[in-house]
């Protein structure tokens, strides 16, 4: 009786297979579908910061036929025509992207084409040949989705960079692209350039590449009656002890400074009560890895920040207290990192970009590992472990 049972179970399984293979339903084919460009809005071949906010262009596409009657999503893609694996695309998010029943349309601003820009890979100052196309998905299962391409529309276009302004500060007979930089707080910014370094004793000049960090052409400056100068006659800047420095410059008024100091460290209320918690507890220096770090005993719930400071001697840490710090006597802040984001910043306003240790402040304390990275103009970065 079970093997009867058995086999009309496995009858009618068999039957229902074939029966799900027979029942085959509308086969999709990619039979393609246009994209145009409007030709009544003039796409301009140079974008700038002042035309931000202008229409660069609009873009309508024909439904896609996958075959049978389906309902695709639509993206707009942009790529370097010199990209022939087509491998990088960048994909438009903006509000201009418009798709109803009847009509498909993507209007994009000057801005938003050149944030896209910005995301190539290949992103260069000079003009690049860009491909415009649609890319419609059918299906919402990944690799499983049914996908198809419009035609593709080419646009010759020069863009603008959105990173930082960067320098670099080259030893006389060096490699601009290697030796460490300095950078603007944006792209639109040359008054605030910044940056910290070890630097080697002996002369220096500063090289300005163009917008997309290209040293190729690059601009160089000396320094004239103390102040930055590109012309010929312009000389070296000499740096006379090797150690580390905060190195600032202003291309507008052309000054610039070249401060040395001795270490990092952190201060502040969490390192100890009463007196004292101005002064520095010092950290070591990895000369590999370019980091600044401390295993340190930090008040829970308390505040700190970072410094560099210079010594005009010797640095002595005294055993005691605990944690121990280096008196502030004899030496000079020259400079303070505060909390900003996820990262930090130079700030020296009280109050400002404290960092607080984690817990109730009562009285105890954690053990820290402490990170500092410096070695990113404007992109410090810091990381507490508790041990």
């Amino acid at each position: 009786m079970k093997n009867i049972v058995k086999a009309i179970i496995f009858t009618l399984l068999f039957v229902g297979v074939v029966s799900c293979e027979n029942d085959k339903g509308p086969t999709v084919s990619a039979n393609g579908f246009e994209l145009r460009k409007d030709a009544t809005i003039p796409s301009a071949s140079i974008l700038t910061s002042s035309t931000a906010a202008d229409v660069f262009a609009k873009f309508d596409w024909d439904r896609a036929d996958n075959g049978p009657a389906t309902v695709s999503s639509y993206v707009l893609q942009i790529f370097d025509h010199n990209d022939s694996t087509l491998s990088n695309p960048v994909e438009y998010t903006g509000s201009g992207f418009v798709v109803t029943a009847s009509s498909r349309t993507a209007t994009i601003t000057v801005a938003e084409f050149n944030t896209m820009l910005n995301q190539l890979p290949t992103i260069k100052c000079t003009e690049m040949d860009i491909d415009v196309r649609i890319k419609s998905t059918l299906g919402i299962n990944g690799d499983a989705s049914f996908i198809q391409y419009s035609n593709p529309i080419n646009i010759k276009v020069t863009g603008y960079s959105l990173k930082p302004l960067i320098m670099a500060l080259v030893k006389d007979g060096n490699t601009a692209s290697t030796e460490p930089r300095i950078a603007s707080s944006g792209p639109n910014s040359n008054t605030d350039y910044e940056g910290y370094m070890y630097l080697e004793a002996g002369t220096y000049k500063f090289y300005q590449p163009d917008a997309c960090g290209d040293f190729t052409s690059a601009t160089v400056y000396g320094v004239s009656a103390g102040l930055l100068d590109s012309g010929s006659t312009a000389t070296s800047i000499n740096v006379a002890i090797a150690g580390h420095y905060l190195v600032k410059a202003n291309l507008a008024t052309n000054a610039y400074t070249i401060t040395n100091f001795t270490t990092f460290g952190i201060f502040g209320p969490a390192t100890r009560t009463g007196l004292g918690f101005g002064n520095q507890v010092p950290f070591d220096y990895d000369a590999t890895t370019k980091i600044w770090s401390l295993q340190v005993d930090l008040l829970k719930g308390r505040k700190f920040k970072f410094k560099s400071n210079l010594w005009t001697g010797a640095l002595v840490v005294p055993a005691l207290p605990n944690p121990p710090y280096a008196p502030g006597t004899a030496t000079t802040a020259v400079s303070i990192l505060g909390k900003s984001g996820s990262g930090l910043r130079e700030n020296s306003t009280s109050g400002q970009g404290d960092i607080t240790v984690g817990g109730t402040d009562d009285g105890t304390r954690d053990t820290y590992k402490i990170v500092l990275d410096v070695s990113n103009p404007r992109k410090y970065t810091y990381t507490m472990t508790k041990l």
